[in-house]
């Protein structure tokens, strides 16, 4: 896996700590980077807490919603946060758990909603509740969001998942909320509702990545229409040059068996095919019985699935998106010829010497055939981009000249495998060395690179 998951809704302060440092362990064992993703809680109405484990409610039955208890006849439980009452109307469809129970209000009362059950089953804490066609209106910063924005400005946390954003207007406000944390995690908005399906490009103007959040999604809008909205939202995001992560249920048969349907299989492929960076997994590795299998069985799928990805297509979204404009900037430029380049000699690989990533993830923007190697010299660059497709970061110590650079390269594809004598590599970076987000040199070199100046590369793998 490239990125762990933290769901700021669910479990303790303490837990996520411990789940943190565990993360960070595990990643310093294996010497690989692993970017951790805290989810916000955001504008999403939940189940409140009760003493049962779970409560039955069959179809037919009454239930209500309420601070209060109302009828001892039936069953009870409160809503968090305040204001549902308010956001829905008599006759609303009410959806639990992403749709496992239903229910239609039959009464609103002050702040007590009494509801039929139209499809019953097991009531559980804490659980999502929406009602389509009726977008929450409270304030984004209900007071779980603002607990769980501490925990991220106190927290080594890379990535901040949104929930329930609804437009810019979110994204800009949580980022003054970070103050200056938000120069050192970056943000990711999770599709989940009509209106930010309607706000997208604003959404991805303001944010780091987006996440198609399938769950939600496919209460709040018609499930039919959710493949669609699917490769919508990916082809945006690709012509934006943001990451994107696609998720929810992709192998959910696994919480219980061994090996994935063919449908969910077929599923993680064409999320692939659609353009996705990054296939994100949640019950299946948070409670299932088979996370290390299915996290392997992810792996397998998406390695074969790449095979048959046309990389021009999600290449020409990039670069059709500054049309009308003023064409590609150099960086933009520079990326998209190293691509052409590397396809065209068949390199082994593009090199990306990179101080804050933006070299790297320019290149993948543009999906060459050979891998990206991003260099970085800062441990955080190589986390940042953990999301970005065909990225394998690499830390090095600093270059003191571009030919160091040249020669550790070289160096480097040949130790780990990637090239051997005779093979070409294409090498992209900024000049002058050291001034992040100036991609401006672009370079062939066939192995081995000499180091012309005569003096020992004194960079090595870190």
């Amino acid at each position: 896996m490239s990125v762990a998951r933290l769901n700021l809704s669910h479990g303790s302060e303490k837990e996520h700590l411990s789940l943190i440092a565990n993360c960070r362990l595990a990643a310093k064992e294996l010497d690989v980077p692993i970017g951790i993703l805290a989810d916000l809680p955001g504008p999403k109405y939940r189940i409140g807490d009760f003493k049962q484990k779970a409560i039955t409610v069959p179809t037919g039955n009454d239930f209500i919603f309420s601070s209060d208890f109302i009828d001892a006849n039936i069953p009870t439980v409160n809503i968090w946060p305040d204001g549902f009452s308010r956001d829905i109307r008599k006759g609303a469809k009410i959806l639990i758990d992403d749709g496992s129970i239903e229910m239609r209000v039959i009464e609103i009362d002050g702040d007590n909603v009494r509801c039929k059950v139209t499809s019953g089953g097991l009531i559980k804490s804490n659980k999502s509740i929406t009602s389509p066609g009726h977008t929450s209106r409270v304030d984004y910063f209900s007071p779980e969001t603002i607990k769980a924005i501490e925990f991220v400005k106190s927290s080594d946390v890379d990535f901040v998942g949104l929930s329930y954003i609804r437009n810019s207007k979110d994204l800009i406000d949580v980022k003054k909320k970070l103050g200056s944390k938000v120069n050192e995690v970056r943000l990711v908005a999770k599709i989940e509702i009509r209106e930010a399906v309607d706000n997208l490009k604003e959404i991805l103007l303001n944010s780091d990545a987006v996440m198609v959040a399938r769950g939600d999604l496919g209460v709040e809008i018609p499930f039919q229409k959710v493949p669609s909205v699917q490769k919508k939202i990916i082809d945006l995001a690709n012509r934006f040059g943001k990451p994107v992560i696609t998720a929810t249920q992709m192998m959910d048969s696994m919480i219980q068996n061994p090996n994935p349907t063919r449908a969910e299989v077929t599923d993680v492929h064409n999320a692939v095919l659609d353009g996705t960076d990054a296939l994100m997994l949640s019950g299946e590795t948070s409670i299932g019985k088979n996370p290390v299998k299915t996290v392997k069985a992810m792996a397998k799928i998406a390695k074969l699935s790449e095979k048959f990805l046309d990389k021009s297509i999600i290449s020409n979204r990039r670069e059709n998106n500054f049309r009308g404009g003023q064409g590609l900037g150099v960086d933009d430029a520079i990326a998209k010829s190293a691509c052409n380049l590397s396809n065209s000699v068949k390199a082994k690989a593009v090199l990306a010497f990179t101080e804050s990533g933006s070299t790297a993830a320019r290149v993948s923007n543009f999906r060459p055939n050979a891998p990206i190697i991003a260099l970085c010299s800062q441990p955080s660059t190589s986390i940042n981009l953990s999301l970005h497709w065909g990225v394998i970061p690499i830390e090095v110590k600093s270059f003191n000249s571009a030919q160091h650079m040249f020669w550790e390269g070289s160096r480097i594809v040949v130790d780990t495998g990637i090239a051997k004598f005779g093979d070409f590599i294409v090498v992209v970076l900024g000049l002058p060395i050291g001034y992040p987000g100036n991609t401006n040199l672009l370079r062939v070199i066939k192995i081995p690179e000499s180091e012309r100046d005569g003096t020992q590369a004194k960079s090595t793998i870190s």
